[in-house]
């Protein structure tokens, strides 16, 4: 997988330093979106309002892969509209971006494997949560492509805000 382009977020002069002094590496900023428990994602409703949840997600090929039925709001907004926001914090260690979401219909059988298992591991121990790989290659699950992803540790905002930017296919 392609590393994103990493740098300094555009925000009105002073809010953070500019020098490359304190950006958050690829590595542990990956790390943050393969264990964080709770996601949150927003869409837009057809009036244009938002409309947020918090999901369990995973993290796999530099993609978050969450699941849920079709028939909730959010879905639908994704169907009409693929545009979506998303969050995650893990202790002072908070992450939001923007992407593009989808629903993935018959995931190819290896790719649904990977996503099963991270499921597993992520959410198993806690709360007894291991999905089969089949609910994914019978049926469906939902994929959000980030463009672009905003990280930064709350204690040292002005220091370690980074962007980092994905390339789009």
């Amino acid at each position: 997988m392609k590393v994103p382009k990493r740098d300094r977020p555009h925000l009105p002069k002073g809010y953070i330093k500019t020098d490359p002094k304190g950006l958050l590496s690829w590595t542990a900023v990956e790390e943050q979106l393969r264990t964080a428990p709770y996601f949150w994602i927003a869409t837009t409703n057809d009036d244009g309002r938002p409309h947020l949840i918090q999901t369990w997600a995973v993290w796999v090929d530099q993609q978050l892969w969450f699941e849920g039925s079709e028939r909730t709001i959010w879905a639908r907004n994704l169907a009409r509209d693929p545009r979506a926001g998303f969050g995650l914090q893990i202790g002072h260690n908070a992450g939001y971006g923007d992407g593009t979401g989808e629903i993935v219909r018959k995931v190819p059988l290896a790719l649904a494997r990977r996503i099963a298992a991270q499921y597993g591991a992520k959410y198993g121990p806690g709360f007894k949560y291991r999905p089969n790989a089949d609910q994914y290659a019978t049926g469906h699950a939902f994929r959000l492509r980030p463009e672009k992803l905003i990280a930064f540790d709350v204690k040292k905002f002005n220091s370690s805000a980074t962007r980092f930017s994905f390339a789009v296919d």
